[in-house]
């Protein structure tokens, strides 16, 4: 009896021992088991573990919040363990805060990133480094925008993928055309023949509703965030660039790029844009036209959600809602590009959930998520397959956009970029000032803006060498 019980209780202790030994949770199922589990098996515990995490985005469109909202709660709908809290951070801040979070470690799961931002963040360590396989199951490099996709990744390594692209194109009215009597093919035919046409519009003395005066072209001046970029488009079509193609010197300040730079600043001289227009940044510009102010602007898609919205809350006037329409920014001696731009999703480093994180990101990135908020925000998809259905292929707005983004250009994706930026961008605020000095009937010259260029390009190449 004393030996059935000590065995007895060797039993006991083995049953515990290995009932201990359990994972908590079963292991992953295959396709092949889940096909064979019941019904009714209840979920995993890993499954049913809640997760909650931030994402930051900036302020896209008319309703950024509601048209995220709109995004992630589909998303946690289909991901029910899964709460994504949303933050709206102000484009003057981002770039600060999304720096302290890389270095720091502290910060969203997920944030939004300005494409040009990529190379600097990208290269400090702090961001989630995509695989092939994340790629993959992405739909692959090829499902995106050729040039969205040159900003995902950085010294070979994907650190943001893109979200949705800004492409730019000349906006204007199709009425102001007609009473001067010029079709759209002849307007935006090429530089020479845009400046015949917006000294047309000049001669024609035309006034808005208000009986104000319809200036020929706006553009943002000194105060804009982004004069760069304007001023890029201009010299890629004169023939020019901002570096060398390996990026590592500066090319902005030569004669091709000074001629596409004395080309747009010279307007102002040459009385073709409004008085004011040196003052205005991209926001204000955007108004004006939609007030009926001004003929044509250089600007993004995202007008077209402001001109078919409710005019009583937009702000728009009847005559610029009905008559908006799009060209190509006109061809030059070197040819006819646009600036695309846009924003990329990266993880932090930091994040505890990278699963649950790139979950979000491939769902943002899916054909009905990309359709569904590049309507709401007025931007084109990043993506191929959503860019190419028919809500933007027969969208006589959406379209030119897509067949421009066809010849986008950008910045160089390389580290140091942030600081060419923060050299550059003075740059071309100063020759605005130039600008205003000079006043109208007189253009800048070639000799005044390669004077500040070569100033610029001589930071630059000290940048680039370190």
């Amino acid at each position: 009896m004393k030996r059935f019980t000590i065995i007895l209780s060797i039993l006991m202790a083995l049953s515990m021992l290995l009932a201990a030994c359990q994972p908590a949770t079963p292991p992953p199922a295959t396709e092949a088991t889940e096909a064979l589990a019941p019904a009714t098996e209840a979920p995993t515990e890993a499954a049913a573990t809640p997760v909650e995490f931030t994402l930051w985005i900036m302020p896209n469109g008319v309703d950024p919040q509601a048209a995220i909202d709109a995004e992630l709660n589909d998303f946690m709908a289909a991901n029910p363990n899964i709460k994504v809290d949303t933050e709206v951070v102000g484009w003057g801040d981002a770039y600060g805060r999304i720096q302290t979070a890389v270095q720091g470690g502290e910060g969203p799961c997920v944030t939004q990133m300005g494409t040009t931002w990529i190379p600097t963040f990208g290269t400090m360590g702090g961001l989630y480094e995509y695989t092939a396989d994340d790629i993959a199951a992405l739909g692959g490099a090829e499902n995106f925008v050729p040039a969205s996709w040159t900003t995902a990744a950085v010294e070979g390594t994907t650190a943001a993928i893109p979200w949705f692209a800004d492409v730019r194109a000349m906006a204007y009215r199709k009425d102001v055309l007609d009473k001067i009597g010029v079709t759209p093919e002849e307007a935006f035919k090429d530089m020479d023949s845009f400046v015949a046409t917006l000294q047309k519009v000049k001669d024609a003395n035309l006034t808005d509703a208000n009986g104000d005066p319809i200036a020929p072209f706006i553009n943002t001046g000194r105060n804009d965030w982004n004069v760069w970029q304007n001023a890029s488009m201009w010299i890629w079509n004169y023939g020019g660039d901002l570096l060398s193609p390996d990026g590592t010197k500066a090319a902005f300040n030569s004669d091709s790029a000074i001629g596409g730079v004395v080309a747009y600043y010279g307007l102002y001289g040459q009385g073709l844009t409004s008085s004011d227009t040196l003052e205005l940044n991209s926001a204000q510009t955007d108004q004006r036209f939609g007030e009926g102010a001004a003929f044509s602007y250089m600007t993004g898609p995202w007008i077209i959600s402001n001109a078919r919205a409710d005019l009583a809350t937009s702000g728009w006037s009847e005559e610029a809602s009905q008559n908006l329409a799009f060209a190509g920014i006109p061809a030059g001696p070197g040819g006819q590009y646009t600036f695309i731009g846009g924003s990329n999703l990266a993880i932090l480093k930091s994040c505890p959930y990278q699963k649950e994180a790139f979950d979000l990101v491939k769902f943002l990135t899916s054909k009905d998520s990309q359709i569904r908020y590049a309507n709401a925000v007025g931007m084109l998809p990043a993506t191929l397959e959503a860019q190419n259905d028919t809500a933007f292929t027969e969208d006589p707005l959406f379209s030119v956009f897509i067949e421009q983004a066809k010849n986008g250009k950008t910045s160089n994706p390389i580290p140091t970029w942030g600081q060419v930026e923060n050299t550059i961008n003075p740059a071309y605020q100063a020759l605005w000032e130039t600008v205003a000095s000079n006043g109208v009937g007189k253009p800048i010259t070639a000799d005044q803006v390669k004077t500040t260029l070569d100033d610029a390009a001589s930071t630059v190449d000290t940048l680039l060498a370190q």
